[in-house]
């Protein structure tokens, strides 16, 4: 299971393995938001779907 995980609104998402997830982010914190769930080519699917989300980020 991967995740596609947002740290703030000014850094694009990023697509990080369950294990590394729970290693590196608290899920009872809310300093992050999980967009998606899924294997890691729903995750690429994800986010070249949701360009606007990723793009406005980098601007």
């Amino acid at each position: 299971m991967y995740y596609v995980i947002r740290d703030s609104e000014k850094l694009p998402p990023s697509i990080i393995h369950e294990d590394h997830y729970f290693a590196w982010y608290n899920p009872m914190k809310k300093d992050h938001r999980v967009e998606f769930r899924g294997t890691m080519n729903q995750c690429y699917d994800f986010m070249a779907t949701h360009p606007t989300q990723a793009r406005s980020q980098s601007l």
